[in-house]
């Protein structure tokens, strides 16, 4: 095994110099999260090395910051490689009520030419908003059916509606690329969103000509008790990694951090527009998943811990 640089470079993001392990059994951050975060079994001893092998992450202290309810799996796939895992939501997810703005947009869904999927949760959202109405079911034929990635797709298909069209490049500028050439002057577009969705789509699909609604169908909310959890964990203990996946996690994490008056090593994020959204709040040096699903977040940590660099297209 060697030591790799590239962590004691990332100790300029405000780290301490202390080792690369994980805190000690006795750690305070226990008690303060509620979390007791470690692999089954627990880690490997690692003393300032990484572990290669089949348990690459072996004493990597990670953050994931995801939504509750969606940050668990990521939490075990980090565990089952080696990783010291702590789940510190700050975000919470929850759906709208049907208002009559919305039943309007749910009709206009089911008449509409396109119907656009830009996340996994706006997938769950909208069907459970869909269901408290009297419209019939969707047709499989009509409206043609768009998502963001292959996860929304997924999360589509077990809905039994697959999509019809799938962004090359998972990011609302992806979705726009993918419907240039499809679309058409005159046509409906319904675009499924959240209240802290960026407002790209819509916006394009207009100058194409179309007539588009939003159905704002959940809400994000920032989890300030998880902020004050991540302060805490930032204060008592080296933390490795802190992930990012979405512009409104970065800024959550930037005010933990700031409180805190030191960050991580690094911070993974899961794509572009959160690496820039991160990279503006000062967070750095940071590690971009590829492709931009929660499996390029992990393929990308695995990559920097074994190579000592951040994987992926350069960032500036």
């Amino acid at each position: 095994m060697r030591r790799f640089s590239f962590f004691a470079a990332a100790g300029d993001s405000g780290a301490s110099g202390r080792g690369d392990g994980p805190a000690p059994a006795g750690d305070p951050t226990r008690r303060e999260t509620g979390f007791a975060g470690s692999a089954p079994g627990g880690p490997a001893a690692v003393d300032g090395e990484a572990v290669v092998g089949d348990r690459p992450l072996a004493g990597r202290v990670v953050v994931v910051t995801r939504a509750k309810h969606q940050g668990e799996h990521l939490v075990g796939r980090l565990q089952a490689l080696g990783a010291r895992a702590y789940h510190v939501p700050l975000i919470c997810v929850s759906p709208l009520p049907l208002t009559d703005d919305l039943a309007a947009a749910l009709k206009a869904a089911r008449t509409a030419d396109w119907l656009i999927f830009t996340s996994q949760n706006g997938v769950d959202a909208f069907f459970a908003r869909y269901r408290e109405t009297a419209l019939p079911p969707l047709s499989p034929a009509r409206p043609r059916r768009v998502a963001v990635g292959p996860k929304t797709a997924e999360r589509l298909a077990a809905f039994g509606l697959p999509a019809d069209v799938v962004a090359e490049e998972y990011t609302a500028e992806g979705v726009v690329e993918a419907l240039a050439g499809r679309v058409a002057p005159g046509e409906q577009a319904v675009i499924v969103r959240g209240t802290l969705s960026r407002d790209v789509v819509a916006p394009a699909l207009r100058e194409y000509g179309l007539e588009v609604t939003s159905a704002v169908v959940y809400d994000n909310v920032r989890d300030e008790a998880g902020v004050r959890r991540l302060q805490a964990l930032l204060q008592e203990a080296v933390v490795d990694v802190v992930t990012l996946t979405s512009p409104s996690i970065a800024e959550a994490v930037a005010e933990a951090v700031a409180a805190a008056g030191r960050g991580p090593r690094w911070y993974a994020s899961i794509g572009p527009v959160t690496t820039g959204r991160a990279r503006a709040l000062g967070l750095a040096p940071v590690i971009e998943a590829r492709p931009f699903t929660e499996e390029g977040l992990v393929a990308a940590l695995v990559e920097a811990v074994r190579s000592g660099e951040a994987p992926g297209r350069p960032l500036p």
